[in-house]
């Protein structure tokens, strides 16, 4: 009985994982979808999202969104945010901007870090940690999957570096996000290092 649930379970994750995770990156790989609607695709998703969650009866803890190990969290994640901090701006002073994102107005920026690096931890790290647990997957696969999916998204800039670095610095949030179980810590690495990779043109 209890093996049926955990298999019914995860053909739930298949199915909401095609449609919220995959199939939109892929509409807008292919043009469907045109690039510039990206961001409306993203808040659709998390809408989307939501919904299910409140379905799931996902508690604000089992999102994340908790004060519990926040001290120690933001103390696990500040360092290996400046190193990566220091990284992008060594490279930026040496080899310049990868694309030019000077036409970005503050405006972007906020809504960077006060929606997109939120929603985007929300949707990849928050609820698809909610969702593996209740399947009952293994801590490593949720961690991979992840990563994986966080990393798929970004197919759509079609640029390799892009790829390897949200390849690592997604499985390092992902990571982090499973040991500690805490998304704001989370949250405010994504924002800082995504805002300053966009600033200096390298995403």
């Amino acid at each position: 009985m209890a093996d049926r649930l955990i298999s019914k379970e995860r053909q739930k994750v298949i199915l909401i994982v095609s449609f919220a995770y995959i199939l939109p990156v892929i509409l807008i790989y292919l043009g469907l979808i045109p690039f510039s609607w990206r961001f409306y695709v993203l808040i659709l998703s998390a809408i989307a999202i939501l919904a299910i969650a409140r379905l799931y009866k996902f508690s604000a803890v089992e999102l994340g969104f908790t004060q519990n190990r926040l001290g120690i969290a933001l103390k696990a994640i500040s360092l290996p945010t400046l190193a990566s901090v220091l990284l992008m701006s060594a490279y930026y002073a040496t080899q310049g901007p990868l694309i030019d994102n000077s036409a970005y107005s503050w405006n972007f920026y906020l809504f960077f870090v006060g929606v997109s690096a939120p929603v985007q931890e929300f949707l990849y790290r928050g609820f698809l940690f909610s969702l593996f647990s209740r399947a009952n997957f293994a801590s490593w696969l949720q961690i991979l999957l992840s990563t994986l999916f966080y990393t798929l998204v970004h197919l759509i800039y079609q640029d390799i570096l892009t790829l390897v670095f949200t390849l690592m610095v997604g499985l390092f949030w992902s990571y982090h996000y499973a040991k500690f179980r805490n998304l704001y810590s989370v949250i405010l690495s994504h924002s800082l290092l995504g805002a300053i990779a966009i600033l200096f043109g390298l995403v």
